[in-house]
């Protein structure tokens, strides 16, 4: 049996493109997680086991919550608005198709004026600058799901698809 070649690797902890987090504090925070994992000797950890820890001050990651509660909760009210909006669709039922569509009744965009918020998708779709918002934000969530899997060959053709539509719009 041939020797298989031995392949130097080296693994790094790093911040997501886009979150909150600096790639320090991402290599901090996890240190802390997996050693707390270990200490407990649990191999899964739950978003209520991590706020449970950070309520100590000792923990890296306490300053990173809004202990205010005030503050906390308009922000947590305000995430809900946005999981409101997210969640009306319109159904679209059509005699030739075996399952109805459904398709969000609002879509979160920037206008002229750089105001954040959320307008009908066809007031997007009729507003050139907002619907490139649109199909720009639906390229960053498929291509970040693209690197997430990118280790599956079996998803290979979608990958490609992916790749495809991303040269097509010049990403």
């Amino acid at each position: 049996m041939a020797k298989q070649k031995q392949i130097k690797q080296e693994v790094k902890i790093k911040a997501r493109e886009g979150s909150r987090l600096t790639d320090n504090q991402a290599q901090i925070f996890a240190k802390h997680i997996f050693s707390m994992m270990k200490v407990r000797s649990i191999s899964m950890v739950t978003p209520e086991e991590i706020l449970q820890d950070a309520k100590k001050k000792s923990s890296p990651y306490h300053d990173w919550f809004d202990w205010d509660d005030a503050i906390a909760s308009e922000k947590y009210r305000t995430n809900q608005a946005r999981q409101l909006l997210g969640s009306i669709v319109e159904v679209t039922i059509t005699h030739e198709e075996e399952e109805p569509r459904e398709i969000r009744v609002f879509v979160n965009v920037t206008d002229e004026e750089g105001n954040r918020g959320y307008v009908k998708k066809e007031v997007a779709i009729q507003t050139p600058k907002m619907w490139d918002q649109v199909i720009r934000q639906a390229m960053v969530e498929v291509t970040g799901w693209k690197k997430r899997y990118e280790e599956y060959t079996e998803l290979a053709k979608i990958h490609k698809a992916i790749t495809d539509v991303e040269n097509n719009l010049g990403l």
